[in-house]
């Protein structure tokens, strides 16, 4: 029964296959079809039915003639709009004739306006700006030499790109110079900060200086550094597998075939080594690699000529250590009295911990370290920033007044009673433990006016605020202000007791921080920020339809917690919306897998990803804000008829979530960025970017550069490379692979990023990578932002000498690997880090800020060597 049933399909199929319909039934359906679609059949017979490219080439003639009847034109039409294969076909004929693609059956539903992209260029602006600070503050090499040999034991070489020489006593060593010692021989370095070196046997180094930082890169051996005090910058050490990161330490740094170790003999450094920084203190090391055990600090120094110096003062530095170790650190606050007793309408709530008396008891156990050691005061003396008066009294005036305080201290902005457009006034409150504070602040503080209750009831804020800091010292509370209005809008509110704050939804949020151990908090009603701004502003309709379609306007809360747990930081930020994000702000997608980092090696420099939700549905979002604004849509429609695509139709739609820009490989002479898009059709949006490159060319007038798409095939895979016909240089190449086209500058590195993803070797699965994402419960992030310059950028010491090598050698040194990660649910966005105030470091930032400033530090001895 069942071989009949399987005769019978096979009869039925071949009889189908068998029946060609003849022309007549051809042309009935030719006319059904065009009666349906609105257009004249009458010739449709005179041409052969359209089967494949080849006979859509054939009729290029007919077509550019204009010959041919509507419903085969039609087809033409809407081939050459899928087939990039058959436009470029067409494009290459001899008229080179374009095709009419904004004729009334292809019309496009959507046109916006180019004024409403403007705000888009506020990115690229500031990656310019950024680029150029970059610049200055990275790769501008400071005059003068970088270190002076001021002694040598047996015999030492300066290695050069002309060769080796010997180097004796009393030399200078500049950018790009090396040092070797050799076997049974030390050296001792003077660097220009001030910082001195004891160089080992069988050793090879270079000095280096970049703004305010120096560099001493230790390609093999060992060095003892004692490195001087800076009021800003950092002296770096770097190994081939760690960098050290160090002011007024001493430690020894031990670069060997199997890893590096590193041990501190005296003060703090941060080991950076695979992702991770390693805080040191005194009598501590680690090392780079699980086979090298730990040794003895004292032997691990047991070849330097200061070892009588080092042992007595490592010892002591251990003991002061240990002893610091037992303080007690403020402790993470889990409830706060302040909370519910500040103003019910505060819009700014920052609590911090009182650090007072730690820093008492640090200053006292090494006043009493200090009377116990010999060798420790000769240290101390040494140093002529070390001002043990100056340190005392500064230490004494905080203390003094942090006894009277209780164990958190809070900033409060609030909205003014009375004030002129809602002016904000900001507070610092704390809770006293005991009486006396208003005696302590006029003696420690003169400057501060000081009040009780009484006197601030006649102060006259009009003649008095407008210069001072003032002080209202209750008789449980402290608060400080630089406005009397706001003194006696606090205490008022004080005396009132409970205000409620703590019980609404803002103090609730706060409470939660709390909740989780409070190290510092940092929390704003931005919602009641943007009205009040709003209010000040008299901000016209379109300005509020504006922000309202945007979305911005649902926001409510910002969040921001820092603590440290065992020495471990914390960093999270949580910006909250009234409800479900709209507009811009929910265009960050939820957390998933962001597959466009397997394209990406893990020596990468640079690697910015995010998830977006549908392209789509951003650019009607845009569309939306664009008409909220009161622009019209002319300019854009009339762009898009210039270049026959729709923004929305041919490229949003034809785009995913994914995207990535990354820096990933040599900077120089072209920098190896790539760029990953996730697409959702390739041929659809290849036939679209031909498009653009061929009337992009012709808008330009005769001045233009034409651009032009090449394609070659190359193992199965379709490359594509953007030319430049008038300069003949190629602007990027791409390529489409598993959903994503990949740009990048070059075909190489388009190979490069081929084999990333095939091998799986990728910045995504590196170890390093995913040891400095946040210790939190998501499995997968929306955005993550990770910079890692070292890597990248030391390849070109071996192509570059002078100082654009010695540039290189900074930036590679300086750099420390951080990654934030960000992630979007539905009513808020969430980002997070382990890194130390998200990764910046406040010295290099000061660097960034006022790079004019040149390098300042400790006096220098005699025989330093000075730039």
């Amino acid at each position: 029964m069942r071989h009949d049933s399987e005769s019978l399909l096979e009869t039925a199929i071949q009889a189908v296959h068998s029946d060609v319909p003849d022309a007549m039934q051809i042309s009935a359906s030719a006319n059904r079809v065009a009666e349906r679609l609105g257009i004249d059949s009458t010739h449709s017979s005179a041409f052969s039915a359209i089967e494949s490219c080849d006979d859509v080439q054939h009729m290029f003639g007919s077509y550019r003639a204009g010959t041919l009847p509507e419903a085969s034109a039609m087809l033409i039409r809407v081939h050459l709009r899928d087939c990039g294969e058959c436009y470029r076909s067409y494009a290459a004929g001899p008229e080179k004739a374009r095709l009419d693609w904004s004729a009334p059956p292809m019309a496009r539903a959507r046109s916006w306006n180019l004024r409403a992209f403007r705000w888009a260029l506020a990115p690229t602006f500031a990656v310019l700006a950024l680029t150029f600070v970059l610049y200055r503050a990275f790769w501008q090499v400071p005059p003068g030499v970088r270190a002076e040999v001021e002694s040598i034991d047996g015999s030492a070489s300066r290695i050069s790109d002309g060769g080796d020489a010997p180097i004796a006593p009393g030399d200078k060593l500049n950018e790009g110079d090396r040092l070797r010692t050799s076997a049974g021989s030390h050296a001792v370095l003077r660097l220009s900060d001030g910082s001195a070196v004891e160089v080992n046997e069988r050793s090879v180094l270079s000095v280096g200086a970049r703004g305010r930082n120096m560099t001493l890169a230790v390609d093999n051996g060992a060095v003892i550094v004692q490195a001087a005090k800076r009021t800003s910058g950092h002296l770096y050490v770097k190994t081939p597998d760690c960098r050290v990161a160090v002011t007024g330490t001493v430690f020894s740094v031990n670069a060997g075939i199997k890893g590096s170790r590193v041990a501190v003999l005296e003060g703090t450094v941060h080991v950076m080594h695979a992702g991770i920084d390693t805080v040191m203190h005194a009598g501590e090391q680690v090392s780079t690699n699980d086979n090298v055990r730990a040794e003895p600090v004292d032997r691990e120094i047991a070849w330097s000529r200061n070892l009588d110096k080092y042992l007595p003062l490592l010892a002591q530095l251990s003991t002061l250590q240990h002893r610091l170790d037992s303080i007690p650190a403020p402790q993470l606050r889990y409830t706060s009295d302040l909370l519910g007793r500040v103003p019910a309408n505060t819009l700014l709530y920052v609590s911090i911990p009182n650090l007072g008396n730690f820093l008492a008891q640090a200053n006292d156990i090494f006043h009493d370290q200090l009377k116990q050691s010999p060798a420790l005061q000769q240290w101390w003396e040494s140093g002529s920033q070390h001002n043990t008066a100056q340190l005392d009294t500064l230490v004494n005036q905080v203390r003094q007044v942090s006894e009277y305080l209780g164990d958190e201290v809070v900033v409060v902005g609030v909205q003014q009673q009375g004030s002129p457009r809602s002016t904000p006034g900001f507070a610092v409150v704390a809770d006293l433990q005991r009486s006396g504070l208003g005696d302590e602040l006029k003696a420690v503080a003169p400057s501060i006016t000081v009040f009780d209750e009484a006197s601030l009831a006649t102060a006259q804020p009009l003649t008095q605020d407008r210069h001072g800091l003032f002080a209202l010292v209750r008789q449980q509370e402290v608060v400080f202000s630089s406005s009397i209005a706001m003194l006696k809008q606090m205490n008022a509110q004080l005396n009132s007791n409970a205000s409620g704050f703590a019980s609404g939804d803002f103090g609730q949020q706060i409470a939660a921080s709390y909740s989780r151990g409070a190290g510092v908090v940092l929390a704003a009603d931005l919602h009641q920020m943007l009205q009040t701004a709003s209010e000040r502003g008299h901000a016209n309709v379109h300005s509020q339809n504006a922000l309202q379609n945007s979305g911005i306007d649902g926001v409510r809360y910002l969040i921001a917690e820092h603590r440290e747990r065992d020495g471990v930081p914390e960093n999270h930020v949580n910006l909250q919306f009234a409800g479900t994000r709209q507009g811009a702000a929910s265009w960050l997608a939820g957390p998933a897998p962001i597959r466009s980092l397997e394209f990406v090696t893990p020596n990468a420099a640079i690697a910015v990803a995010f998830l977006s939700k549908n392209p789509v549905d951003i650019a009607d979002d845009m569309m939306k804000m664009a008409h909220a604004s009161g622009a019209s849509g002319s300019g854009l429609s009339d762009a898009e008829a210039k270049l026959q695509i729709s923004v929305r139709d041919d490229l949003a739609a034809n785009l995913g979530g994914d995207f990535l820009f990354a820096l990933d490989g040599a900077v120089l002479p072209t920098p190896a960025w790539k760029a990953v898009v996730e697409v959702r059709n390739a041929s659809q949006l290849e036939s679209t970017l031909e498009r653009l490159a061929a009337t992009g060319s012709q808008m330009g007038g005769s001045h233009a550069h034409k651009i032009a798409i090449q394609s070659s095939e190359s193992d199965d895979r379709t490359f594509y490379a953007i030319n430049d016909t008038t300069s003949g240089a190629t602007v990027m190449q791409y390529t489409f692979a598993d959903g994503y086209m990949i740009m990048a500058p070059d075909r190489a590195h388009l190979m490069q990023a081929l084999q990333t993803h095939a091998s799986g070797n990728s910045l995504a699965r590196s170890a390093a990578f995913k040891a400095l994402l946040p210790k939190d419960e998501n499995v997968n992030y929306s955005a993550i932002a990770y910079q890692n310059l070292g890597p990248v950028l030391t390849p070109l010491l071996t192509h570059f000498s002078g100082e654009r090598a010695q540039a290189l050698t900074q930036l590679a040194a300086d750099g420390r690997p951080t990654a934030i990660c960000a992630w979007g649910k539905d009513n808020r966005i969430e980002a997070g880090s382990n890194t130390r105030l998200f990764g910046f470091d406040l010295l290099a930032l000061e660097a960034l800020v006022h790079p004019e400033n040149k390098p300042a530090g400790n006096k220098q001895p005699a025989n330093s060597v000075l730039e």
